[in-house]
């Protein structure tokens, strides 16, 4: 009999060990992080992120020269990398405009891009504008082969009227861009739930001061724009203000000397240091799958009770055998 017991527990006790997965359970739980910059950022526009005119750049590859969004990407690697991981993508596109940002949005081509990020930065409006004005410049006497002005033969009285003339068509342009930057805007937002930023645009035609028609007009103009930007921005997106931020030092920051109005390596620097701090007012947070304590399934409670109660019957059942021999030898 005791025997029989015994062979009975050890059979319920092996049972118990090739079933212990059974026994106890950890869930999965989704764990918030939070984190000051985004895990996961998508640059769009135009040349300025493109990172045109810099050492390295290519428009077949973005990601070799010291643009401001591999400056951020690097940054960001350092920070935040070994932490959740750090994805930059660059899908700017030199000589953009408005309308060509529009029509690729709604294409279709950046949808898993914009589905899978956590901020979205925007430079847009420049070729808009600043085509027109450079096309003036050469109505007024900038020179290609010397690549800059002739000052001494610039009719000015004559570059006022030119000026004047082109007023209607960058108005044109103003409108034109009015009208697609909430459809750009409302677009990205339909397809992503990223934070959505815009910059604005630098005038560096502040720099021909010896003109001073050609920087008023800049000047009014780009502010304009930059009016156009900051009036759509409620509720929508934050305005990345590049502007202010370069103001007065157009010769410093962009390679407007040589008559290029795109940023030098330290108009891409600024810009950066632009982004980020607005990054940083803003927070991001990403989650990960963690499991929980390990606790006991229903199938675990009942394999300890059944165990209680084995054990019970293992050591009882010798007390009951004596108990009946003993009695079994006084009949006798």
């Amino acid at each position: 009999m005791i025997k029989r017991v015994f062979t009975v527990a050890a059979t319920f006790l092996s049972a118990i060990t090739l079933t212990a997965c059974s026994l106890t359970a950890r869930d999965i739980h989704e764990v918030t992080h939070r984190t000051e910059v985004p895990p996961k950022m998508l640059f769009l526009g135009d040349s300025i992120p493109a990172g045109y005119g810099l050492d390295g750049y290519s428009k077949d590859d973005l990601y070799q020269c010291r643009s401001y969004p591999n400056i951020l990407a690097e940054k960001y690697e350092k920070e935040i990398g070994s932490e959740c991981g750090h994805e930059m993508t660059n899908k700017a596109v030199s000589g953009a405009t408005s309308y060509d940002l529009l029509e690729l949005v709604n294409s279709g081509t950046l949808d898993d891009d914009l589905s899978d990020c956590d901020a979205i930065v925007i430079s847009i409006g420049g070729n808009d504008l600043l085509g027109l004005i450079f096309d003036l410049f050469n109505e007024i006497g900038y020179s290609p082969d010397s690549g800059s002005f002739d000052y001494k033969k610039i009719d000015i009285l004559g570059a006022a009227d030119k000026l004047a003339s082109m007023s209607g068509k960058a108005d044109d342009a103003l409108a034109g861009f009015e009208t697609n930057l909430p459809k750009i805007t409302d677009a990205i937002s339909s397809r992503t739930d990223a934070v959505l930023y815009v910059q604005t645009l630098y005038d560096p035609l502040e720099y021909y001061s010896n003109i001073p028609k050609i920087p008023e007009f800049s000047a009014q103009k780009i502010g304009k724009l930059n009016d156009i930007i900051r009036e759509h921005s409620v509720g929508v997106y934050s305005v990345v203000d590049v502007a202010e931020r370069f103001e007065g030092q157009a010769d410093i920051v962009t390679n407007i000397k040589d008559f290029d109005i795109h940023p030098n390596y330290l108009g891409h620097q600024l810009i950066a240091d632009e982004i980020d701090e607005a990054f940083r007012v803003t927070g991001f947070s990403y989650t990960t799958e963690e499991y929980g304590e390990q606790y006991l399934t229903r199938t675990g409670y009942a394999a300890i009770i059944a165990g209680v109660v084995l054990g019970a019957i293992a050591l009882s059942a010798p007390v009951f055998i004596v108990g009946r021999t003993v009695k079994k030898e006084k009949e006798e």
